[in-house]
């Protein structure tokens, strides 16, 4: 399969626990090899799928589907790329590229600059072949842990 048999579409309140599984999922399969377990289960600690809801409600978090099974979700706002994240099952399928271009035009609506995010360390390269180039190295706290990120930006023409 391609990203052309992808779709993109808003996410819908029924869709959180699905959301919360495809992330808990991709998040201890594809991290796994970056962060320490003590890290990972700190990340995960706590969540639930009411989480999703307020950025559903915003219209910001949208998710991807082939056939009707959501293989990956992303979430962007005015000037930022917060979640790109895959079904582990449908890794270098064209997914995240697919979610990643939805983000981006989302991401340029109503921003001129340049757009940014904070990669997990396993996504950094994904995101420099797109387009995108490191800023700076940083953590994030996750229920008091810091999680390590690079953040980076893309300012090249508008997608």
């Amino acid at each position: 399969m391609s990203s052309f048999d992808t779709v993109i579409l808003p996410a819908r309140p029924e869709d959180a626990p699905w959301l919360h599984e495809l992330h808990t999922a991709s998040v201890r399969a594809l991290c796994s090899g970056h962060y320490s377990a003590d890290v990972l289960e700190a990340w995960l600690w706590n969540r639930a799928p009411s989480g999703y809801f307020a950025p559903i409600e915003r219209g910001d978090l949208f998710v991807a589907e082939r056939g009707s099974r959501i293989v990956g979700f992303g979430e962007a706002a005015p000037g930022t790329v917060i979640a790109v994240y895959v079904d582990p099952a449908d890794v270098l399928q064209g997914v995240g590229t697919a979610i990643l271009r939805h983000a981006l035009a989302r991401a340029h609506r109503e921003h001129a600059d340049p757009v940014r995010l904070e990669a997990t360390l396993n996504a950094r390269d994904f995101y420099e072949r797109a387009g995108f180039r490191e800023v700076k190295r940083s953590t994030v706290k996750r229920n008091h842990v810091d999680v390590p990120v690079v953040v980076m930006e893309y300012d090249a023409v508008r997608p």
